[in-house]
């Protein structure tokens, strides 16, 4: 019986987290939207911030100078044979 009491409790507890982080995602991204900041690197509060680290959302500038990735020599070449 104990067993199943302590099953119970987890899965209890384990559907308790699910819906605090859901509510903290929400109230995270009501801010992000709110302030608009997404773009930006600090977020406008601490749910927010959490919101970020739980959704895996990190936005990193790219330096001014770059203007993409290098492309293998030919890979963009156009053919000037034409096929039959």
């Amino acid at each position: 019986m104990a067993a199943l009491g302590a099953i119970i409790f987890a899965a209890g507890a384990g559907f308790g987290l699910v819906v605090v982080v859901t509510i903290v995602v929400i109230i995270g991204i009501r801010q992000e939207e709110r302030y608009m900041t997404l773009e930006h690197r600090s977020a406008p509060g601490a749910m927010a911030q959490l919101a970020r680290i739980i959704l895996g959302r990190y936005v990193r500038k790219e330096q001014d100078g770059v203007t993409g990735r290098d492309e293998p020599n030919g890979s963009r070449e156009h053919s000037t044979s034409s096929r039959s």
